[in-house]
C-alpha cells in the first residue's frame, strides 16, 4: 500500500478497478467461441496420416468430384460411373476408354509426391492463419524447397482462377491499400530507433518569408502530396478489394474480390467494380474521388467521411474492406516478407480465401480448397516452373504487364574460382 494512503482509499480503488472493463472484442465478435467449438477440428494431419492410399484417391474423388462412382472424364468430357481399377486407383472411361487418375487435367497433373502426402501439405498449408511460408513447409515434410514452392503456388493459381471470379450482388464494401514498395529502401538493413532526433516543422508547414535584397515573399515548397505519383517507388502496387456483406449480424463479409492497379484512378476502381458487382449492388466507400461515376453504374452508392468517423448512423462504412487490407499487410510483410510484384495477385486471392473460408472446419476448408483448385484444368503458369517455363507479366487491372524477375539474370554464370 502506497504510504500516506489509508486502507480505506485501498478498498475504494480495488472497487473502482473492478468496475473497469476491457474492451470486449472477443466476446462481442464470437471468434474465439467459434474456434473452440468441437465440430472445427473435425480431422487433422492424424487422420490423413491413417489413409491408404485407396482412401487417399477416394477422399480427393469426393472432394473434387462429389462422388467416388460418378465422375467426368478428363479426355472427352463424358460425365458417367466409369470403371476403376482398384489395383492402378485409376478410372477407365466407358466412352473414349482412356484411364485417368484423381489428379489428371488438373494442376496436380503429373505429380511424383505421393498423394497422402500431398493431402498432409495442403491441410498444413490451409490451416495456416495468415499464410504458410514454403520453407515452413519445407521443414515440416522434408521436401525439396522448389517442390513446396510450386505447390503452393499451383494451390494460389487454382484459388486465383477458381474462387477469385463471379459476381456479387446485394451490399458492398470497397477500398484500396498501398500493398509493396512503400518506403522500403530507406528502412531496409536500418536500425530502428536510438537515434531518435528533435522534432522539427516541417518545411512546407514553415511561415512564407522575404527576400532581403528583392522584397520578394517567398512561400513554402510544395507539401509532401504534391506530385506524389511521381515519387511512388517502382514496385509500389495498389490492392483493391471488394466484400461483400453477410445477411446475418455479426457474421462479417462472405464474398471477397481482389484485383491489382498501378493506382487508384477513377479507371481501376471502376474495372475492379464492374468486373465483380452487379448493377444492382449497393457500394460503399470513402470519399475519394475516383469513386465518383459509381452514383451512375450502380443501384446505390454510399460515402463515408473517415476524417470524421468510421461509420455514419445510417450504417455506411467500409470497415470489412479496411479490415481485410491490414489481413493482407499481414500476411505480405508478416508472413511472406513483401513478395515480388508479378504474383501479388495470387497472395491476394489467398488472402481473399482464407477470409471467405474462416467459420469453415477444418476437413470443410480443406475439402473447399481442393474442389476450387481442381476444376480449373492443367496448370498455366506453373508446370515445369524448375526448368525455366515462367510467367512473364504480371496481372494488373490495366492489364497484363511485362515483369522482371528477383532472380538472377538469363545467361547468368558464377565467378569462376581465384
Amino acid at each position: 500500500m502506497p504510504a500516506g494512503s489509508s486502507p480505506a482509499d485501498a478498498k475504494d480503488s480495488a472497487k473502482d478497478g473492478a468496475k473497469r472493463k476491457n474492451f470486449p472484442l472477443r466476446g462481442r465478435t464470437g471468434t474465439a467461441a467459434h474456434h473452440l467449438k468441437a465440430h472445427i477440428t473435425d480431422i487433422g494431419t492424424e487422420f490423413l496420416e491413417k489413409l491408404t492410399p485407396r482412401e487417399a484417391v477416394m477422399f480427393m474423388a469426393e472432394a473434387s468430384w462429389g462422388s467416388t462412382t460418378f465422375m467426368p472424364c478428363p479426355h472427352c468430357g463424358s460425365l458417367d460411373e466409369h470403371y476403376f481399377r482398384a489395383k492402378e486407383l485409376r478410372w477407365k472411361c466407358t466412352s473414349c476408354g482412356k484411364t485417368f487418375s484423381v489428379t489428371s487435367g488438373t494442376v496436380l497433373a503429373d505429380r511424383k509426391l505421393p498423394l497422402t502426402k500431398i493431402l498432409k501439405m495442403a491441410l498444413s498449408w490451409a490451416n495456416g492463419a495468415s499464410g504458410k511460408p514454403a520453407l515452413q513447409l519445407r521443414r515440416d515434410w522434408q521436401v525439396s524447397y522448389t517442390t513446396v514452392f510450386t505447390l503452393a503456388h499451383k494451390l494460389r493459381e487454382g484459388l486465383l482462377r477458381g474462387f477469385n471470379i463471379g459476381i456479387l450482388a446485394g451490399v458492398q464494401e470497397m477500398d484500396g491499400a498501398d500493398q509493396l514498395g512503400r518506403r522500403y529502401k530507406e528502412k531496409r538493413n536500418k536500425p530502428r530507433g536510438g537515434d531518435r532526433q528533435k522534432p522539427t516543422i516541417p518545411e512546407h508547414l514553415r511561415a512564407p518569408t522575404v527576400d532581403p535584397d528583392t522584397g520578394e515573399i517567398l512561400g513554402p515548397p510544395k507539401p509532401p502530396k504534391f506530385d506524389k505519383a511521381a515519387k511512388q517507388p517502382e514496385d509500389r502496387r495498389l490492392m483493391l478489394v471488394i466484400r461483400q456483406r453477410g445477411l446475418a449480424r455479426g457474421r462479417g463479409a462472405v464474398a471477397t474480390r481482389v484485383g491489382i492497379a498501378l493506382t487508384e484512378s477513377r479507371t481501376t476502381v471502376t474495372t475492379m467494380a464492374t468486373r465483380y458487382a452487379s448493377s444492382e449492388s449497393h457500394i460503399m466507400t470513402d470519399e475519394d474521388p475516383s469513386y465518383s461515376r459509381f452514383a451512375t453504374l450502380f443501384a446505390e452508392h454510399r460515402t463515408v467521411n473517415h476524417s470524421q468517423a468510421y461509420s455514419d448512423r445510417k450504417g455506411t462504412n467500409n470497415n470489412q474492406a479496411e479490415s481485410f487490407n491490414w489481413r493482407m499487410k499481414r500476411l505480405v510483410r508478416g508472413i511472406y516478407l513483401n513478395p515480388s510484384v508479378k504474383y501479388l495477385l495470387d497472395y491476394a486471392g489467398e488472402a481473399a480465401w482464407r477470409e471467405d473460408t474462416r467459420r469453415l472446419s477444418v476437413g470443410d476448408r480443406l475439402k473447399h480448397l481442393l474442389k476450387a483448385v481442381m476444376g480449373v484444368g492443367l496448370s498455366r503458369w506453373w508446370r515445369n516452373y524448375s526448368h525455366g517455363h515462367h510467367r512473364e507479366e504480371e496481372l494488373l487491372l490495366e492489364g497484363a504487364r511485362e515483369a522482371g524477375t528477383r532472380g538472377k539474370e538469363k545467361g547468368w554464370k558464377p565467378k569462376p574460382p581465384r
